[in-house]
């Protein structure tokens, strides 16, 4: 039975009605922001590294215009998508994830975005990439992952970007295409 109004509390209902005598629920913050309205433009895919976030999502909103996305969360971001042969379970998660964010927010624009020195690559990926530098391991990663989420997604357009962060910490986004 759902809550009544007297049951409800500044639009959430009450502990006793959610989960009675399990659990203690209280309020401890109010944000300022509200519910985004409006369409959703893309899903995007990007690692958990916390060193980048802020730079991800200046980069998301300013440099691409994104005012409203889905985004995809994970250690190693878009990598998942190279690694079908490798961790099939694991590539089959992401897939699956993505899979529900263009289902239930009707983006049709994909953005990849991976970064230098991604330690998940590094500590998990780097060997199974031939070419002869990390970044260069990365991109042709990315360039996997663009190709997988192309064919499983037709319609939507699958963009790839790296986060090359400078020595005195600033950071510079590239554009990868393939060729």
């Amino acid at each position: 039975m759902p809550p009544s109004d007297k049951d409800r509390e500044g639009g959430v209902a009450s502990e006793e009605t959610l989960n009675p005598g399990i659990v203690k629920v209280e309020s401890v913050f109010n944000a300022k922001s509200r519910l985004a309205g409006g369409v959703n433009r893309a899903v995007v895919i990007h690692c958990s590294d916390h060193r980048f976030q802020e730079a991800f999502r200046e980069f998301l909103s300013e440099g691409l215009g994104l005012d409203s996305y889905a985004p995809l969360v994970i250690p190693g971001g878009p990598y998942f998508c190279s690694l079908e042969q490798l961790q099939p379970k694991f590539a089959k998660a992401g897939f699956q994830s993505v899979s529900f964010l263009i289902k239930r927010t009707g983006a049709r624009r994909i953005v990849i975005l991976g970064h230098r020195e991604c330690l998940f690559f590094k500590d998990y990926l780097q060997f199974f990439f031939p070419q002869p530098d990390l970044n260069r391991k990365q991109f042709g990663a990315l360039g996997i992952c663009a190709a997988a989420l192309s064919d499983r997604f037709e319609g939507s357009g699958v963009e790839i970007y790296f986060a090359d962060a400078g020595d005195d910490g600033s950071v510079n986004f590239l554009r990868i295409e393939q060729v």
